[in-house]
C-alpha cells in the first residue's frame, strides 16, 4: 500500500467499476457568422434585371455631309481685252493741229486777220452806270438815263420827311396842349398841313426835299425828266394817302415794281432817281 500522503492516487487502488472522467477536449474556436441571405419574397417576386446599354440606331439612308463647293473661277473676259502694260505716262503732244478740210474740197478762206483772244465786250461804259459815276446795275429812268433810286434810299428820305418831321410836330403840339388843349390840337393840325404842302412845293419845284437831300435822291417826271411843278407836287402828296390807307403797302411797291414807283408815283407819272452823281446833291435850300 502506498503512502497516504501521496498526491497521486494509485490506479490499482481505484474503486472497482469506477472510471475516471476523461479530460474534455478543448472546443474549437467559433467559426465566423455566415452572410445573411434574405428569404425569398412571397409570391416568387424577383427584381427586374438592369436594362441593357443604349445603342443609338444606325442612320437611315446613308447620309453624308456635302462636300465643300469648288473654288470660284471667274469666266474669261469676252473680246480678248488685255489691260495695258504698265509704263511711264507720256503726255500728248502740245500744239493744236488744224482740223481736216471738210468734204467737197472747200478750203478755209484766207486774207483775214487771226481772231483775237476773248475778252470783255467793247462797251464804253456799263449800261446801268450813270454818266459821271452813278450807281451801276440799277434800272434806268425812261428819260435821261439816270439810275432809279433803290428802296433803301427812298426809305431813308421818307423817314426823315415824314416820320422825323411828324415827331417834331407832335412834340410842339404836346407842349402847347399843356397850356391849352385846343391850342395844341390846332397848332398840331396846322403844322402837319403846312409841312405836307411844303413837301409838295419842294417836290414840284426842285424835286429835292430835306429827306431826299440826305438820301441823295430826286423826284422827276417820268415823261420829261424835269420837276413836275408845284400843283402836281401837292397833288402827289395827297396821293400818298392811298399808299398809307392800305396798311402802308403802297410805300413798299418800289421793292418789286419795275420802275420802283409807289402808287402815288404811278398816279402822277413820276419816278425817283439816284442823284448821288450830282456834287451838290447833299446841299439843301429851304426856300
Amino acid at each position: 500500500m502506498s503512502d497516504q500522503n501521496s498526491p497521486t492516487p494509485d490506479p490499482s487502488e481505484a474503486v472497482p467499476g469506477y472510471q475516471p472522467p476523461t479530460t474534455p477536449e478543448p472546443a474549437s474556436p467559433v467559426s465566423e457568422t455566415p452572410a445573411y441571405t434574405p428569404p425569398p419574397a412571397p409570391g416568387g417576386y424577383e427584381p427586374p434585371a438592369a436594362p441593357p446599354a443604349y445603342t443609338p440606331p444606325a442612320s437611315t439612308g446613308g447620309y453624308e455631309p456635302p462636300a465643300m463647293p469648288p473654288a470660284y473661277t471667274p469666266p474669261p473676259s469676252t473680246g480678248g481685252y488685255e489691260p495695258p502694260a504698265p509704263g511711264a505716262y507720256s503726255a500728248p503732244t502740245a500744239g493744236y493741229s488744224q482740223p481736216p478740210p471738210p468734204p467737197g474740197g472747200f478750203s478755209e478762206p484766207t486774207g483775214f486777220p487771226p481772231a483775237g483772244g476773248y475778252g470783255q465786250p467793247g462797251y464804253g461804259t456799263d449800261p446801268g452806270a450813270y454818266p459821271g459815276g452813278g450807281v451801276p446795275n440799277l434800272p434806268l429812268a425812261p428819260v435821261g438815263g439816270a439810275p432809279l433810286a433803290d428802296w433803301p434810299k427812298r426809305a431813308l428820305g421818307g423817314l426823315i420827311d415824314y416820320v422825323a418831321a411828324g415827331v417834331v410836330i407832335s412834340i410842339v403840339g404836346s407842349l402847347l396842349s399843356n397850356i391849352n388843349t385846343g391850342l395844341g390840337s390846332t397848332v398840331n393840325f396846322l403844322l402837319g398841313i403846312g409841312w405836307m404842302a411844303y413837301l409838295g412845293y419842294k417836290s414840284g419845284t426842285t424835286g429835292v426835299t430835306f429827306g431826299r437831300s440826305i438820301a441823295k435822291t430826286k423826284l422827276i417826271s417820268e415823261s420829261t425828266g424835269q420837276p413836275i411843278g408845284v400843283g402836281n407836287g401837292i397833288v402827289r402828296q395827297l396821293a400818298h394817302i392811298i399808299d398809307s390807307i392800305i396798311c402802308y403797302i403802297g410805300w413798299l411797291f418800289p421793292l418789286w415794281d419795275v420802275k420802283r414807283q409807289t402808287i402815288a408815283d404811278k398816279l402822277m407819272k413820276t419816278v425817283v432817281i439816284d442823284n448821288s452823281a450830282d456834287p451838290n446833291a447833299s446841299t439843301y435850300n429851304w426856300q
